[in-house]
């Protein structure tokens, strides 16, 4: 037998052993992690929604995960609104708890599934709407959808539609989406979960969710959705979202952060440009917060908190306002 075929065999066998252990591993995952919300029946798929506080006659807070991202990712956010208001962090379809979604998933699509799953789960607007990450995408076309529904929204450094087309090295977004398939093809051999590849993205949340979203995270699914979400992005949410209606006097707050690891002097200049959505908009850059730890270290993630509260106020007080009158 020579070295060449040795190897062969090799490989083949850490492969198929990484396997097993993926696949037994996933199987104790959905054992020991149910879904902490209900599953929402949207016409033959069904959307996980977990709903926390009760409402204090204001707007419902709605929580929009980002692009490869799902509803544990909001646990400091929401632990937090629920002390104040009624808050639901949800997943999208093919995310976290959520059944698969159909191709293409484009952020409009997206935004009309949330909207039948509020109405299924016989929730009520008015909606503020906060999205990180791509979930920024996803929350400016339910306001371009249902105007008359959204009483405010939080851009939790949430994408610019322009984001890829504004960025050279990214190829339009392909380099982040052939980087996205090509980790859910490592996932399935069980090399994310055995390495603990997805450290950077929970750092910081409670032990729970922390053990949730690793489970999680080590699965080929949430990355195969992410890259079809940044194809979807490319070829129909960009446009989508560059057509939508303007805000207006919407109230808007952008929270943006300080630690860009690349790619920052663009990305800063597209936050920028976010607050001039709205002409009642406000924008606050959280110091030392990176991308992912503005919702999952608790210290940003509490900023973050206040910010959307103070929407909420903000549009509760304009509703009694237009009541007295």
């Amino acid at each position: 037998m020579n070295v060449l075929t040795i190897v062969l065999i090799s490989i083949i066998g850490a492969a198929a052993a990484g396997f097993v252990y993926q696949t037994i591993a996933t199987q104790r995952d959905k054992r020991r992690f149910p879904p902490p919300g209900k599953l929402v029946d949207i016409g033959g798929r069904r959307l996980h929604l977990n709903l926390m506080g009760e409402s204090m006659d204001g707007p419902t807070v709605i929580l929009e995960a980002g692009m490869a991202s799902y509803s544990a990712n909001w646990v400091w956010v929401q632990q937090e609104l629920a002390k104040e208001t009624q808050v639901i962090a949800y997943d999208r379809a093919g995310l976290g708890w959520s059944d698969p979604g159909t191709l293409p998933l484009d952020a409009a699509k997206s935004a009309s599934e949330l909207h039948t799953a509020l109405r299924n789960a016989g929730c009520h607007a008015p909606y503020v709407l906060a999205g990180h990450s791509y979930g920024g995408l996803v929350v400016r076309m339910f306001a371009d959808l249902y105007p008359d529904e959204v009483a405010g929204l939080v851009l939790v450094d949430g994408s610019h539609p322009d984001q890829w087309m504004s960025i050279p090295a990214s190829r339009g977004g392909q380099t982040v989406e052939r980087i996205n398939r090509a980790t859910a093809f490592l996932a399935r051999f069980g090399v994310i979960r055995l390495f603990r590849l997805e450290k950077s993205y929970i750092e910081g949340l409670p032990l729970r969710q922390s053990a949730e979203m690793r489970a999680y995270l080590a699965q080929p699914e949430p990355w195969i959705v992410g890259a079809d979400g940044l194809v979807a992005w490319r070829d129909i949410s960009r446009e989508q979202v560059n057509h939508a209606r303007p805000l207006g006097n919407l109230p808007l707050m952008v929270i943006s952060v300080t630690e860009q690891a690349v790619y920052a002097d663009e990305l800063t200049a597209l936050q920028n440009e976010l607050p001039n959505l709205s002409d009642s908009s406000q924008h606050i850059t959280v110091e030392g917060a990176t991308h992912y730890t503005l919702v999952s270290e608790k210290k940003y993630a509490d900023i973050v908190s206040n910010a959307i509260l103070k929407v909420v106020a903000e549009t509760h007080q304009a509703s009694l306002i237009a009541e007295a009158i």
